[in-house]
């Protein structure tokens, strides 16, 4: 069974507002969509950017290092570069709280893979 951790307050992320927290070493960001809230990977698929700092509209945010665009919803790259998805955690409100239970699937970070040559 996953482990939740509290994030948040329920009313701390209001509609159209993406805020990030760390939990256990890792970025989250927390989003809310039209009064729904999602929490996914804080972190672009396609190079080292916090995606909470990014523009966010609507159920998308924009990287703000190359303009990749996610659903966070899903967490479904929309646009290149990225053509990896965010990992989503799950999210649920209980007693005025907000708790996250993380995805055991990171973005990985770091150098491209060995050449041969």
């Amino acid at each position: 069974m996953a482990e939740f951790h509290k994030l948040a307050t329920e009313g701390e992320v209001s509609p159209g507002e993406i805020h990030q927290y760390t939990v256990e070493d890792r970025f989250v960001a927390l989003c809310n969509v039209d009064g729904e809230l999602h929490a996914f990977e804080d972190v672009c698929t396609h190079q080292f950017a916090h995606l909470s700092e990014g523009e966010f509209t609507g159920s998308e945010v924009k990287c703000p290092l190359h303009g990749a665009k996610f659903d966070v919803t899903t967490g479904a790259a929309k646009s290149l570069p990225a053509v990896k998805p965010v990992p989503k955690h799950e999210v649920k409100v209980q007693d005025g709280y907000v708790y996250v239970a993380l995805n055991e699937k990171r973005v990985k970070l770091g150098g491209r893979g060995r050449r041969r040559g």
